[in-house]
């Protein structure tokens, strides 16, 4: 079974599940079309979308090996100067920003992006930070994921922040497919970057 094949199965068993595309392609790190791709087109021969497929289980499956990848991320993220809260992007940002924050003796807030709501047919979707964990209001906040695919999500958080006076330092990722320097005014760190040629 090729790799695009193994994308579609587990595709359709997280969509069995109950998963909406927006979080099918938060699972896969893969685009939200991408995943609407592998969901209905793959099958058909259509044309896929370009996208760039990371798996990084042998990384995000071992603790050990997730707070070393925080521990270069912290050491990046010194740099933009003194942090408060460490804005985790759900849900796969979450683990890494958890330790992230750690070492950066900081506090934790956790934003649910409108992508992990998103179906093909959803309107008038909005994201929304959980009331469980730090408020962003007024702070020095870094936001945390693991892989920018687009930088929708990112724009989307610094946004968000912003609305709530908070001031975003930089957001700090593993893999960056879009091979970006900045964003919406902030700086893109991340531990690798993706540079099509």
């Amino acid at each position: 079974m090729s790799k695009v094949e193994e994308l579609v199965e587990r595709a359709k068993r997280l969509k069995e599940k109950g998963l909406t595309t927006g979080e099918i392609a938060d699972e896969l790190n893969v685009s939200r079309e991408t995943a609407l791709w592998l969901l209905t087109k793959a099958k058909e021969g259509a044309t896929p979308p370009s996208d760039i497929y990371i798996d990084w289980k042998r990384v995000s499956t071992v603790s050990r090996r997730l707070r070393l990848l925080a521990e270069i991320m912290a050491d990046m993220i010194l740099e933009a100067g003194e942090v408060e809260v460490v804005v985790g992007v759900a849900t796969s940002g979450i683990p890494i920003s958890t330790l992230v924050a750690e070492l950066l003796d900081a506090e934790l807030s956790i934003y649910f992006p409108k992508k992990l709501k998103w179906d093909e047919d959803a309107t008038h979707i909005s994201g929304a930070f959980s009331e469980n964990y730090a408020k962003v209001d007024g702070k020095r906040c870094v936001i945390v994921d693991d892989v920018i695919t687009s930088g929708s999500t990112i724009e989307e958080t610094v946004e968000h922040i912003r609305r709530r006076d908070g001031s975003v330092l930089c957001a700090a990722v593993i893999v960056d497919k879009r091979g970006m320097d900045e964003l919406s005014g902030i700086p893109i760190l991340s531990l690798f970057r993706i540079v099509r040629i």
